[in-house]
């Protein structure tokens, strides 16, 4: 089952299934600006990650003494959420513990999603609770996946252009975990082009960058999409070897290091909440022509 939302300018549609947005349509131009999850490249679209962002050193976990085991990106991307909300221009789901969730995450919680059509954007909010008596352990990001090319050429055409100039490095990552190598990528710069080869060792994964937002843009015309946020402590880019699309994923967490010792509560980038608070956090992306950035 899938629900889907329009205004004037765009249309969406967001699966029950991980409540994942499947279609971000312009309708000027018919342009479908979301991967459409063909498996010979990538079964995903724009999944969400909770509780955890990427992978766990051995697919485990501790917490209080017991061992856990959660695969990739978490519990909720492939879970069956609940519609709890929704007019013509916006749909908000939820999901919450179960025996189930608790045999691969220990907690209590609620999460809900919501999709807000915005002139010519989608804003995608997040709302954690705390449901449960004790503190809360957990990470939570996005994983969204924009076609490229989306308006004519080729994918060498296009380019990531960070809103600030960074001075970063990019980290590894191999094996279901990522490393303590790093290498520079960023010289006071803001463009990251797209090669055949700009994925060849993997994502690129930045901790703490100083741009609130990421577009790709093309060297053939003023179509752009910004992926946009509050400002966030991860990011990564990523696609498979020739794959026609590119991911911005704006990460609250981070997967495991290759030296971690596999205790939950200090898990890097992990955070916490305490009994009965709300934590609150999203992004857009917003569909762009003309001037600026």
């Amino acid at each position: 089952m899938s629900v889907t939302i329009s205004n004037a300018k765009l249309s969406a549609t967001v699966a029950e299934t991980g409540a994942e947005l499947k279609s971000l349509v312009e309708h000027s131009t018919g342009n479908e600006y979301i991967w459409q999850s063909d498996p010979a490249h990538w079964t995903g679209a724009a999944p969400i990650l909770f509780p955890i962002i990427g992978t766990l050193k051995n697919n485990e976990y501790s917490y209080r003494g017991k061992t856990y085991s959660m695969g990739g990106h978490g519990i909720v991307r492939k879970a069956e959420w609940k519609l709890v909300a929704s007019d013509a221009t916006s749909a908000t789901f939820e999901i919450v513990s179960s025996d189930e969730t608790k045999k691969q995450y220990p907690f209590d919680f609620a999460l809900r999603a919501s999709f807000t059509l915005q002139d010519a954007s989608i804003a995608i909010g997040y709302e954690v609770k705390n449901t449960g008596k004790d503190e809360m352990f957990f990470s939570i990001g996005s994983h969204p996946a924009v076609n490229v090319p989306f308006a004519g050429g080729y994918p060498e055409h296009y380019y990531f252009h960070f809103s600030q100039p960074e001075n970063m490095e990019r980290y590894f990552y191999k094996g279901g975990v990522h490393l303590n190598e790093t290498e520079p990528i960023f010289n006071n710069s803001r463009q990251i082009f797209v090669t055949p080869t700009l994925f060849d060792q993997g994502p690129i994964i930045f901790k703490n960058p100083a741009s609130q937002s990421v577009t790709i843009m093309n060297s053939r015309n003023t179509k752009r999409v910004r992926v946009r946020t509050e400002g966030v402590p991860f990011l990564a880019l990523w696609a498979p070897a020739g794959a026609p699309f590119a991911c911005i994923e704006p990460w609250h967490g981070v997967m495991d290091n290759v030296d971690t010792d596999g205790e939950f509560t200090t898990k890097e980038g992990i955070m916490s909440l305490a009994a009965g608070g709300t934590y609150k956090t999203g992004y857009w992306i917003d569909i762009l022509d003309g001037g600026g950035v």
